[in-house]
């Protein structure tokens, strides 16, 4: 009767966190899919969402996505051209956006953005390659919040490595305010940082692009608890 017991909680442990577990949003980016509107040229081809002007500097997609509480991000990045003339180029994911922006704009709504950057004469944060974090409150208004020095990993910005499928995997408790972005390069092993207040609730997410040509595929992103 007591193993009954106990293999019964098991059971109920697992599907409560079963359920807990809800993907708000998935895409793979096939070519029925309707775009938003987007600041960029952005376009679906074989599979993948492509921003193919490497000469934009704020190119930027909004897609809806629920979010509160803990929530996964998860997608892969290729880069596709630019950065070269200039030796300067960025991408990164607006979270937790509120009145989202879907025109040009340097910030976007009520939001963060979690940016990985390399610019060798930066207005922000230090020079080379960077993450940085950004804290947005309007489409003109953002500030920089957190920056972390990555140039101990500069050598793997080189030709040889221009076609790989970078996965990203980011994790956040809106009530606490932590992050957790998982390394590329060690699958499980990552880096926590916090955003230093709660989030709130979110209704947007948005990927954006510096000066690149990059593709991106199966963005999901997931509510945990």
């Amino acid at each position: 009767m007591k193993k009954s017991l106990a293999f019964l909680v098991i059971l109920l442990v697992i599907g409560a966190t079963a359920f807990a577990q809800t993907v708000v949003f998935y895409e793979e980016f096939s070519s029925s899919v309707m775009l938003p509107k987007a600041n960029g040229d952005w376009r679906i081809i074989g599979g993948r969402l492509y921003q193919r002007d490497a000469e934009e500097r704020l190119a930027k997609i909004n897609v809806a996505a629920r979010q509160s509480g803990e929530m996964q991000y998860e997608f892969n990045v290729r880069y596709q051209g630019g950065g070269f003339d200039d030796l300067m180029g960025g991408f990164g994911i607006h979270v937790f956006v509120n009145n989202p922006w879907d025109g040009k704009s340097w910030g976007n709504g009520s939001s963060y953005l979690l940016w990985l950057n390399y610019d060798p004469a930066p207005t922000y944060g230090p020079k080379g390659f960077t993450a940085q974090v950004y804290k947005s409150v309007s489409e003109t208004k953002m500030e920089l919040i957190g920056s972390f020095d990555l140039n101990r990993y500069t050598y793997l910005l080189n030709a040889s490595n221009l076609g790989i499928l970078i996965p990203a995997r980011i994790k956040i408790n809106a009530a606490t305010g932590s992050v957790w972005v998982e390394s590329p390069l060690q699958p499980g092993y990552g880096f926590r940082f916090s955003l230093g207040a709660p989030l709130g609730t979110g209704n947007f997410v948005a990927l954006r692009t510096n000066s690149l040509s990059l593709s991106f595929d199966n963005l999901k992103v997931t509510k945990l608890k």
